[in-house]
């Protein structure tokens, strides 16, 4: 496999270095004079390249739904299947040639007609290419026979600045996955704007990161369409999981893997794909939708068909795909994230995690391990529960120096990929045995330290650093594929104006002293700080 990327997922530390990441000389040599536009690959094989013939190939599709959907909305014996609501936040659609596939996919896309959307994150997989993170368009418009689509620029450009995303012109022109997703957005929804994403493999972490970037992009008014199709059985795909009975065995994986969609239930989907190695294409683009979705979606199943009940495949091979929609029970489609959700923690919640960072410290010490979950009990809550990065830091007594406390392991979480209780305890036990400046914090130590939590909001873009505020702002700097971050401490505490920190920040990127001044791009957050006492 050709790996091709791999994001910063593990943690970052207050030094010399920002966020490490791996690049390929794939990606670098991949787009040395890209076209602006991405032209059709696979129209006159998989779907009608003439433009009369497919329009009205598609529009019978769409019709054909319609009338099916206005008599049946939902596919029925599935567990957890419900009436879609409007607005709709994502649609799911298989990606194989029309033939096999396009009257299911008609199904996500008239139901979602009405949505009426200005533009579209388009999520798809890579069946050509290996590698982890996700890669973006060079080209600027995707060709269809029925008209261009618009690649939306100014976030294509924002997401290149994330290690997770690289770019590559070759991997979007080999992929079939958006492109068959092209003419039905063209025709259903006419000029909208497109956010073209092709992902790899992502661990849970990375597929947490990748939702919560993407988070911060969606309004009111977006749609998300993964591309995937579901269960591949049989000899031709190397997936033959029982020998009787395959078609009934078929809907019941199938039938599972909607369910953790419907629910939008991650750990569950990941573990239903260990236990089965389920064949879904599509997995990873849709475990980054579970991990969009509100808590209040949830999901309906409109269409379910199998190349079996085609008649037109092999009688011991078979592909299934899905039509599906989701949906929130309000009314105002994707909605703004409280960003300072972290700044309203409760002085029990605080008091609780200092001493679930005091009690895994000294676990991890003593046996290497992590507290178990019942030793944890104490310290849930609701808001615990609820993602958020935070930084857990170290400090030991030494009356030996004039300062009364040394650094002794700083690490964190600056994006919000696990829950707060969980980033507590990776990062306690990162500051004593990962932060790389310091050997591992020891058992004959621990009488003399203490801890400090800094529990941060997501992080948001600001158009320049003059809107940075010194003190109040934490600040993760971007330029050139090289990243640094400080949190709000740290200029304070070094008696630093913005122009010295943004200089420090610079250089602890990587980057020459004054690289903060043009081309560079700021991210801020603020931090909720308590300390053991």
């Amino acid at each position: 496999m050709n790996h091709i990327g791999v994001s910063a997922r593990l943690f970052i530390v207050l030094t010399t270095v920002g966020i490490l990441t791996l690049m390929s000389n794939f990606l670098s040599r991949a787009n040395s004079n890209p076209s602006q536009k991405r032209p059709t690959s696979f129209a006159g094989s998989w779907y009608e390249a003439d433009a009369k013939k497919l329009r009205a190939q598609v529009q019978s599709y769409l019709k054909d739904a319609n009338s099916e959907l206005s008599t049946n909305v939902v596919e029925k014996g599935f567990d957890g299947n419900s009436d879609p609501n409007h607005p709709l936040l994502a649609i799911v659609a298989p990606h194989a040639g029309y033939m096999f596939s396009g009257g299911t996919a008609a199904f996500s896309y008239q139901q979602a007609k009405a949505q009426n959307p200005k533009r579209i994150f388009l999520l798809g997989p890579s069946h050509y290419v290996g590698f982890e993170g996700a890669v973006l368009p060079a080209e600027t418009v995707f060709a269809t026979p029925l008209g261009d689509l618009n690649v939306d620029k100014d976030v294509v450009q924002d997401l290149k600045d994330f290690p997770l995303f690289q770019t590559s012109s070759q991997i979007h022109q080999k992929e079939h996955s958006l492109e068959m997703q092209l003419p039905f957005i063209k025709e259903t929804f006419g000029d909208v704007k497109i956010v073209p994403i092709i992902v790899g493999q992502l661990d849970q972490m990375d597929v947490q990161l990748m939702a919560q970037i993407l988070r911060r992009y969606l309004q009111k008014d977006d749609l998300i369409v993964v591309s995937s199709d579901f269960t591949h059985f049989g000899p031709r795909y190397g997936y033959e999981p029982f020998k009787s009975d395959f078609r009934e065995n078929i809907k019941k994986l199938d039938a599972e893997a909607f369910l953790h969609l419907s629910k939008h239930d991650l750990g569950g989907f990941t573990s239903y794909r260990e236990r089965t190695d389920a064949t879904i294409c599509g997995f990873y683009p849709c475990s980054v939708l579970i991990a969009l979705l509100p808590e209040d979606a949830h999901g309906s199943l409109l269409r379910y068909r199998t190349t079996q009940d085609m008649q037109i495949d092999e009688a011991h091979n078979s592909v299934s795909y899905l039509a599906l929609a989701f949906s929130a029970a309000s009314n105002e489609g994707w909605k703004k994230i409280d960003d300072a959700a972290a700044l309203k923690i409760s002085d029990t919640d605080k008091q609780n995690l200092l001493k679930v960072a005091r009690l895994t410290l000294e676990t991890f010490v003593k046996t290497g391990k992590r507290p178990s979950d019942g030793d944890l009990k104490f310290a849930v809550s609701p808001f615990v529960k609820q993602p958020m990065g935070a930084f857990v830091t170290l400090y030991k007594h030494n009356s030996s120096l004039q300062r009364e406390k040394e650094l002794r392991g700083c690490i964190g979480y600056i994006w919000p990929i696990k829950s707060l209780l969980e980033t507590v305890v990776d990062n306690a036990i990162g500051a004593c045995s990962k932060d790389y400046r310091f050997h591992n914090v020891t058992a004959s130590e621990l009488n003399d330290i203490d801890i400090d939590i800094n529990v941060l909001t997501a992080p948001r873009r600001v158009a320049g650093y003059n809107d940075i505020v010194v003190g109040r702002d934490g600040v993760v700097l971007y330029k050139d594929g090289l990243q640094s971050v400080f949190l709000p401490s740290v200029a304070t505490e070094f008696g630093w104006d913005l122009p010295e920190m943004l200089t420090q920040l610079a250089q602890k990127a990587g980057l020459k002293a004054d690289d903060w001044k043009e081309g560079a791009k700021f991210d801020v957050f603020q931090s909720e700080s308590f300390e053991e006492k």
